[in-house]
């Protein structure tokens, strides 16, 4: 019975050792730009002062948090992931961290929604970085094809 628990310990270490790097690696802001200017070359522009962390964080519940999470000048929020096993659950939990990113994001900037002033919000760019073996993971996915086609 030992042995199994033992097992069990260092599949979840291994685990969170991933996602601690992934993490860490990109809480160091040169490392952010460096991620930032891969995706978007043609932004010359772009400094480490021009990165906000939006990264979802809960320390003290069990409630919703995500990997990774920027905004580039007020104009780009980019949420990434990092999967090391392929779900297509994580269209579901991408779109949820997207509206808390922009929940937040709106009681930052002061903005109220209710309002009938029209609110500014950043250009959203989602990602996944899958780090587990290729098998069936697709190139692409999409919400709409997966989980809101029409069924007859």
């Amino acid at each position: 019975m030992q042995d199994d628990t033992k097992q069990i310990e260092e599949v979840m270490a291994k685990r969170t050792a991933k996602n601690s790097v992934f993490l860490d690696l990109f809480q160091n802001k040169s490392y952010l730009l460096k991620l930032y200017k891969t995706l978007h070359p043609e932004d010359t522009t772009a400094t480490e002062d021009s990165l906000t962390d939006v990264t979802i964080t809960n320390v003290l519940t069990d409630n919703l948090y995500n990997d990774l999470g920027f905004i580039v000048n007020n104009k780009l929020m980019i949420l990434v992931e990092a999967q090391s096993t392929w779900t297509v659950n994580i269209l579901v939990r991408i779109l949820l961290y997207l509206a808390q990113s922009y929940h937040e994001y709106f009681q930052r900037t002061s903005q109220d929604y209710y309002k009938s002033k029209k609110v500014k919000m950043p250009k959203p760019e989602l990602y996944v970085i899958f780090t587990g073996n290729k098998g069936r993971k697709p190139d692409k996915i999409s919400l709409s094809k997966e989980f809101l086609r029409a069924r007859i």
